[in-house]
């Protein structure tokens, strides 16, 4: 999964300690690089909650967010017949 698709309060399927099980993104937090290196970028720190234990975790990587479960964030709303006539 790429971090522009990773929502705030989403729910995903993450693989933790080596097994997969829910999370609950609760924040995403950019962090400056480390001051002895130089070629260090800003990278962005995924926090959230394992639903099944209740244990706060942090991802460093969004690669380990597999899939969202549940609906989506920003659900499409289909177009009520009036307003595919009006187009």
């Amino acid at each position: 999964m790429k971090l522009a698709d990773v929502v705030v309060g989403g729910r995903y399927t993450a693989k933790v300690s080596g097994g997969l099980c829910t999370v609950r993104v609760t924040e995403l937090k950019e962090v400056p690089p480390a001051s002895w290196s130089s070629r260090s970028a800003w990278r962005t720190l995924i926090y959230a909650v394992n639903e099944a234990t209740g244990r706060k975790i942090t991802i460093r990587s969004p690669q380990r967010l597999r899939a969202r479960v549940g609906g989506d964030a920003h659900p499409v709303q289909e177009a009520t017949p009036a307003e595919r006539t009006a187009k």
